[in-house]
């Protein structure tokens, strides 16, 4: 009896055993099977997780090629501003010197005129400044009222429609005063005892001045 027991235990051991075994190695299954899931579901992570870095680094690419770009740019503007502002100086300083020049010119001038004045009232004689047309000024100092030339506005008209035109010789009397200083036909009148022509009217005015101001002839 005890050893048909013994036989009996023996059995149920042995069927525990492989019930034992199927149940770790259904466990071991199922454990392999939640590892590999897990080892899968990493990989998942590890490929966002690198897109993602990816992303981020391409990002802080794009981030630093802007600033760059903004710097390359902000350093170009203050270029061009350091050249407009150069160029700006160097206009302003050119007509300030031309401004300087065009004062001493108007200065020089105005000291010629005056002396000019002067010397007429001193020598009693009329003074006539000409532009002979070549570049040259022509200065004749007349001594009575027998001139010995006549002048017109620059066309050939005598009207003074136009104050500001060129009065020109229009006639030289041979032998006769004018001729005598070596005034010629078509030289342009600049001046009478110092002041400036710029018209017609004007010059008839300083001709008739300077002359009630001369000896008869």
């Amino acid at each position: 009896m005890g050893s048909t027991c013994s036989a009996e235990q023996k059995e149920q051991l042995e069927d525990k055993a492989e019930a034992a075994i199927d149940a770790v190695k259904e466990v071991t299954e199922d454990i392999k099977a939640k590892v590999g899931e897990v080892i899968e579901e990493a990989k998942e992570i590890a490929e966002d997780v690198k897109e993602k870095v990816e992303e981020k680094v391409e990002h802080a690419k794009e981030v630093v090629a802007d600033a760059q770009e903004a710097v390359a740019s902000a350093a170009a503007g203050a270029q061009e501003k350091t050249e407009e502002v150069a160029e700006t100086v160097q206009e302003r300083a050119a007509e300030a010197v031309a401004e300087v020049k065009e004062a001493a010119a108007n200065a020089t001038e105005a000291v010629a005129d005056t002396m000019t004045a002067a010397r007429s009232a001193v020598t009693g004689t009329m003074i006539v400044e000409f532009d002979d047309g070549k570049g040259s000024t022509k200065t004749a100092d007349f001594n009575n009222k027998a001139l010995g030339f006549t002048f017109t506005r620059s066309g050939g008209g005598c009207c003074a429609s136009a104050p500001k035109s060129k009065v020109v010789v229009s006639k030289v009397e041979k032998g006769k005063q004018a001729d005598k200083l070596g005034v010629k036909r078509g030289w342009a009148i600049k001046a009478v005892n110092g002041t400036h022509v710029t018209g017609l009217e004007e010059a008839t005015k300083l001709f008739d001045d300077g002359k009630s101001k001369l000896a008869e002839a």
